[in-house]
């Protein structure tokens, strides 16, 4: 199996076990086409009002387009590095943009997951929040390093091939 198979749709910098295979990798709920949207308008909108002549309300709708790209860009950048991977062995978080953190917690010691889709984000992209509870000596280690609650996009197949993966063979 190659490396680009066994990855599936996870990162490249995610660091994976010997023979370890990505099920399911997904990411956090950002909604930015909204605000592309917006954004396009605004700049329509600046646009038109100087081609008006309209100095002030062109000036002010640039203004507005110019904020929000910035927001837009300094929300998209971190969003863009945190995902939430399920191996064959265990659930993984990575995050971070300048300083990569990954946090894994083995499947075996998986003792609860649960998940919630709440109304109304739940028809957007299958949004949910999964719950994990742990086992062990240093399960809050474990569950406060990313992995307590997971709120994700496509969490309905992320919580199937979680429960497919802890059940083998059933």
């Amino acid at each position: 199996m190659s490396d680009s198979e066994r990855r599936g749709g996870a990162p490249g910098d995610l660091i994976l076990e010997p023979n370890e295979r990505v099920l399911v990798a997904t990411r956090p709920l950002f909604l930015w086409e909204p605000l592309v949207i917006i954004l396009v308008l605004l700049v329509i909108g600046a646009l038109y009002a100087a081609g008006q002549a309209n100095d002030v309300p062109a000036g002010t709708l640039l203004i507005a387009a110019l904020i929000l790209f910035v927001w837009i860009v300094a929300r998209w950048i971190p969003w863009s590095r945190r995902w939430f991977v399920l191996t064959d062995r265990r659930v993984i978080a990575s995050w971070g943009v300048l300083n990569r953190n990954q946090a894994a917690l083995l499947l075996e010691r998986i003792q609860d997951a649960s998940l919630t889709r709440p109304f109304p984000l739940r028809m957007i992209r299958g949004y949910g929040v999964l719950h994990l509870e742990s086992a062990g000596p240093h399960a809050e280690e474990r569950i406060s390093g990313g992995l307590r609650e997971l709120d994700m996009t496509n969490a309905t197949a992320f919580y199937s091939a979680l429960t497919d993966a802890q059940t083998p063979g059933r």
